[in-house]
């Protein structure tokens, strides 16, 4: 896992972190192994992650020299790495390769050394940590998808290349996880291996949705990526505008280091150790979310709380259930307004919609349930 997923300030470490602690509950035996720079360690972080208990021995390596001798870093670092990850330089590989030959020579030593039941990759670009490894033995390999790369890089890359490419890297693995149907659906339509439905798993919370008088009327939880940088923005010059000024809007997240407005009736909060106090104090939960593919985490905890959400279409990508989810979806600026005002000032629709979420949320992503089909995928009985 390159992500440090004690960070929960990013739906990937979300889900990282939920598989680490299902390994945990069934009692598996872990080596943790992250990229230093990737996963934006330090010390501190590391030792807090031994701490934590989720690995039995962990790993944290960097996949390139530093830079203190130049030309060191030139000869044997840049340079044969170019020409590793552009197998064929001026051919571009369509698609992103994030492994690096020092890296994968650390983490063949790792597995020259043990020997292991299953070895498991988070991310399709990273996935060529396995190829031609002898050093894999008789390990079950599995990935976990996350995410379907192609379509986030689809306006960079030429999509039948980089599609390509994709399934041709969980391809290399014996089990695929995918975090939502409609990636299931794809990946078991062009891969051979076996494909499994894993959605994001989360505990019901205790409290859930019982403060009856709510501090916020709005939350907004979101990181600061491209496509939250650019739904944000709709959100607040188009539907903002169309609100009344007194309305109470919680923004989590580092998302609020790319907005602008400041007004007395936002509150912003750049990182919330414990998100349940917010969630348990909020009416309504936004997801504004114009690009982007699977799953949005945001939206299962929002389910989780039994808390009504309000999206546009690709809020709801991932979601097993499409309607009666607890989720008012459009995207239209006015209308998107309207299905905020009618949660807040209609109760007969928001306690519907709330029961909506919540059975949602039980039916399909409540942490114990989600194990149990786990358990068969790695063979517990």
């Amino acid at each position: 896992m390159p992500d440090n997923p004690l960070k929960k300030n990013a739906g990937n470490r979300t889900r990282a972190l939920s598989m680490l602690s299902y390994f945990k509950s069934r009692n598996f035996e872990i080596d943790f192994v992250s990229e230093y720079f990737t996963g934006r360690w330090n010390e501190t972080d590391i030792k807090a992650f031994e701490d934590s208990g989720f690995a039995n021995n962990t790993f944290v390596i960097k996949k390139k020299p530093s830079k203190k001798n130049i030309l060191f870093y030139l000869l044997f670092y840049k340079l044969p790495n170019f020409f590793y990850q552009n197998k064929a330089w001026f051919f571009p590989l369509q698609f992103p390769e994030l492994v690096t030959m020092r890296f994968k020579r650390s983490f063949k030593k790792i597995l020259k050394s043990n020997n292991y039941d299953y070895i498991f990759i988070n991310y399709a670009s990273w996935a060529t940590l396995v190829e031609n490894n002898k050093f894999t033995k008789n390990a079950v390999k599995v990935i976990d998808t996350h995410d379907f790369i192609t379509a986030q890089h689809q306006r960079k890359n030429d999509i039948g290349q980089s599609f390509k490419e994709e399934i041709r890297r969980i391809s290399l693995f014996d089990i695929v996880l995918a975090i939502s149907v409609e990636e299931q659906y794809i990946f078991s339509q062009f891969s051979k291996n076996k494909v499994v439905l894993a959605p994001m798993m989360l505990d019901k919370p205790e409290n859930g949705n019982l403060v009856k008088e709510k501090q916020y009327d709005l939350i907004y939880v979101a990181s600061d990526n491209i496509h939250n940088q650019k739904s944000a923005h709709w959100f607040f010059n188009e539907v903002y505008p169309l609100l009344p000024g007194n309305i109470q809007i919680c923004i989590i997240g580092q998302i609020n280091e790319h907005l602008s407005i400041k007004a007395p009736n936002i509150i912003s909060i750049n990182f919330a150790e414990d998100l349940s106090i917010y969630y348990q104090n909020a009416r309504v939960a936004l997801c504004p979310m114009l690009t982007g593919t699977g799953t949005k985490i945001k939206v299962v905890e929002a389910l989780s709380f039994g808390i009504p959400i309000v999206c546009n279409t690709r809020g709801v990508d991932g979601l097993i259930n499409k309607t009666n989810n607890g989720c008012l979806v459009s995207d239209d600026p006015v209308e998107f307004g309207n299905n905020i005002m009618k949660l807040l000032t209609n109760e007969a629709e928001y306690k519907k919609q709330a029961e909506n979420a919540l059975m949602a949320f039980s039916m399909n992503y409540e942490k114990e349930e989600c194990y149990k089909k786990l358990d068969t995928v790695f063979q517990i009985v």
